[in-house]
């Protein structure tokens, strides 16, 4: 599933809180992460509007960001209140205590500003394309047919001679 700017924009929240989590070598649930966000961005409005439900989702951009660089997967450390232990997505492929403990030896110092370049470029993959009207559409097919026609007679032109 593609990323949206939601997506995005929480992830680049959780995953500062996440570092500190880490660093105190200690969990937390979705729902004590969504509300560390709220109190720590008061203005950005789409922290504000974070629900625990879809936290999940957003923490797929976080792991796509420790996959790439080869770091343990952060978002082992947010667990269900109930069960205490990460979704069933994550433990059906993942054993969540040993990545935790990966977690917990990794030294994060080093990468947090690494982050904020994943989260520009994955913003702009995330940005939708600006839409045009119909009538915009056919004229620019057009004007690309009309372009391609005169480059193919001249190249016929020049291949016949």
């Amino acid at each position: 599933m593609k990323n949206t700017l939601t997506d995005v924009h929480l992830a680049s929240a959780y995953y500062p809180i996440l570092v500190e989590v880490a660093r105190q070598k200690s969990r937390v649930t979705y729902g004590e992460l969504v509300e560390r966000a709220k109190v720590r961005y008061p203005d950005r409005q789409v922290v504000q509007r974070a629900i625990a439900v879809s936290t999940g989702r957003r923490l797929d951009v976080v792991r796509s960001f420790t996959s790439e660089r080869g770091y343990p997967d952060l978002s082992s450390l947010v667990v269900s209140r109930g069960s205490g232990e990460c979704g069933i997505g994550f433990t059906r492929s993942f054993d969540p205590v040993a990545v935790r403990e990966a977690v917990f030896a990794f030294d994060w110092s080093d990468v947090a500003t690494d982050f904020e370049g994943f989260v520009e470029v994955t913003e702009k993959g995330a940005t939708p394309k600006k839409s045009v009207s119909e009538p915009v559409a056919l004229k620019m097919m057009s004007d690309y047919t009309k372009q391609t026609r005169a480059v193919c007679q001249h190249r016929s032109a020049s291949i016949g001679t």
